[in-house]
């Protein structure tokens, strides 16, 4: 009785096997044919770029997809910092970019004005509606981006000042100067100790917000206080 019942079980079986492959067979369209991009993620970039840069590795089918090629060709994209593939059966190529974030600007010794990353190093040039909320770096040299940059976030990060209060940090022979968007305050650095300067130079603002006093300038290189103007 069970080899009956297990005959009536594979006869249909293979016979909707052989069914399929002489389908597939006499198909003259290949199988798994890509009919549909989307590409996920991108707010700096146009769509028209990462198309451009992936069809030479788009096949006919998703079985002969070169995904680490168009990852590498996105990837290669300076506003990029990473790329994931995915391929959805049957008809689907899902491409998941990961832009680089703009976290400040840079102005160089020329004049020009280049976005900065979330790691600090300037990728783009700056576009429309991008100033925005991002405190400016002014220094002549690339070099020195990077380590301003960590700089000023290890401030925001131990909690002695909010990002969104500095405009402008200003670097030049080794000297940093800030200015706070209340009100273009100057906060004069140095060279040395500059988070213990600015830690001085808040509680000096704060008292003299205390005190209705209207500060300009507060130079902070003094180990026994600030001298305001």
């Amino acid at each position: 009785m069970k080899r009956i019942l297990y005959i009536l079980f594979l006869t249909p079986l293979c016979l909707l096997s052989v069914l399929t492959i002489m389908y597939i067979s006499s198909n003259k369209a290949p199988f798994f044919v890509i009919k549909d991009i989307k590409i996920n993620g991108i707010k700096q970039l146009q769509e028209g770029e990462v198309i451009k840069r992936i069809s030479p590795f788009i096949k006919e089918t998703i079985l002969s997809l070169d995904a680490k090629k168009i990852r590498e060709s996105v990837m290669s994209h300076p506003f990029v910092k990473d790329v994931r593939i995915k391929t959805v059966f049957p008809f689907s190529v899902v491409i998941d970019v990961q832009e680089k974030k703009p976290s400040a600007l840079w102005i160089d010794k020329t004049g020009n004005v280049m976005v900065v990353d979330e790691n600090g190093e300037p990728f783009r040039p700056i576009g429309q509606d991008m100033a925005r909320n991002l405190f400016v770096i002014n220094t002549k040299e690339r070099m020195d981006v990077k380590a301003i940059f960590d700089e000023v976030n290890s401030w925001v990060k131990e909690g002695i000042i909010k990002k969104e209060l500095i405009s402008e940090v200003v670097y030049a022979n080794g000297n940093m100067t800030l200015f706070i968007t209340q009100d273009g305050i100057e906060v004069i650095l140095g060279k040395e100790d500059q988070k213990k300067r600015l830690k001085r130079a808040l509680m000096v603002l704060e008292d003299a917000k205390k005190r209705g006093l209207l500060i300009r300038c507060i130079d902070a290189r003094f180990e026994k206080g600030a001298i305001i103007q």
